[in-house]
């Protein structure tokens, strides 16, 4: 995505994962569905002013990508 100029984002840090949880002893491995969703999530670009053209072009990349 960010090859063809759109900006995604991780959408979702584990908690367990941040430094003051790893401070209280949780690990990575911890709880694995939450480190897998980590892992494959993005958060696609959304704004107020976002023009349709612009989402047509966040949706045709993705099709593009996941065919």
């Amino acid at each position: 995505m960010r090859e063809a100029g759109i900006l995604v984002n991780l959408h979702y840090i584990p908690v367990h994962l941040q430094p003051y949880y790893q401070e209280m002893g949780f690990r990575e491995g911890d709880f694995l569905e939450a480190e897998q969703y980590y892992k494959e999530a993005i958060s696609l670009p959304m704004f107020p002013t976002m023009t349709e053209e612009q989402q047509n072009q966040v949706v045709s990349t993705l099709k593009e990508l996941l065919a």
